[in-house]
């Protein structure tokens, strides 16, 4: 990706078998065997996560994956969410035991004691964090000495535009210096953390969902086209907030499968002193 690429002649381009196109057409349409968002809970069944472990799930939203992570391991779950909103959302019919706790708070003030966390489980949140430092710091506190961080994180790759970042950006409350893969692992590593292991997902997700789940990312290309060829109709309708953020979500889900955003999976350990 990013590679300099040498110019195609037209009889080049076209010069090839019928034949051959119906075969490069057969392999592509060969699965990758993509794996999907449930190889989050099988990393964190690897890593040992079961009855008597304490997961601290940071950014937890309306708590799906907390009542998850409790369901699969049997694990005690203690969720953390900064938007009051998102809590109010959870489902309190949710028969899993024991039941997660939920408190409004931020990652870079965590409220919870030192070396009291098995697992921090961190998906898909942290591209959002102002300090991300003291969000390392802060997660690197709470874990104890053999605990380890799990994150799910979105990055930037070469192909997305300076363009496209500077209206993908601020629509869904992105700090874009977070999307720098570099710099995150400086981060983190500065933070006393080291990566015991890294998965680049690239659009691994992505396709499962299309191969085997919602189908979401055609949808979102097909609800994208739509925002975009009909803009005042949506914005007249729902106005200028719910749009820019709409567009942003599809346009995210686009981008992960053509390659402008590369997710990863990190699993983190306290350094050594």
């Amino acid at each position: 990706m990013g590679e300099q690429l040498e110019p195609i002649s037209v009889e080049e381009m076209y010069g090839g078998t019928e034949e051959e196109g119906d075969a490069f057409e057969a392999a592509l349409d060969e699965s990758l065997h993509p794996r999907g968002p449930d190889m989050l809970f099988d990393v964190a069944a690897e890593l040992g996560i079961g009855p008597g472990s304490v997961v601290l799930d940071v950014g937890c939203r309306d708590g799906r994956h907390s009542v998850e992570l409790v369901r699969r391991s049997g694990c005690r779950v203690i969720g953390v969410e900064l938007v009051r909103a998102n809590l109010d959302r959870r489902d309190r019919s949710a028969e899993v035991e024991p039941l997660p706790a939920y408190v409004q708070g931020r990652i870079e003030d965590l409220p919870l004691p030192d070396a009291s966390v098995d697992l921090v489980w961190a998906r898909d949140m942290l591209i959002h964090v102002p300090d991300l430092a003291r969000a390392f710091q802060e997660c690197r506190r709470v874990l104890r000495p053999d605990g380890t961080m799990l994150v799910f994180q979105m990055f930037a790759t070469p192909w997305l535009e300076p363009g496209e970042a500077e209206r993908l950006w601020p629509p869904l409350g992105v700090v874009p210096e977070n999307t720098d893969p570099d710099r995150f692992e400086e981060t983190l590593r500065a933070a006393g953390l080291s990566i015991a292991r890294r998965d680049e997902l690239r659009s691994e997700w992505r396709e499962s969902g299309e191969e085997d789940g919602d189908h979401r990312t055609s949808r979102q290309l097909l609800h994208a086209a739509r925002l975009l060829r009909d803009r005042d109709r949506f914005l007249e309708r729902f106005g200028r907030v719910a749009y820019q953020v709409e567009l942003g979500n599809c346009l995210w889900g686009v981008y992960q499968m053509i390659g402008k955003l590369g997710p990863r999976v990190y699993v983190l350990k306290p350094s050594s002193a």
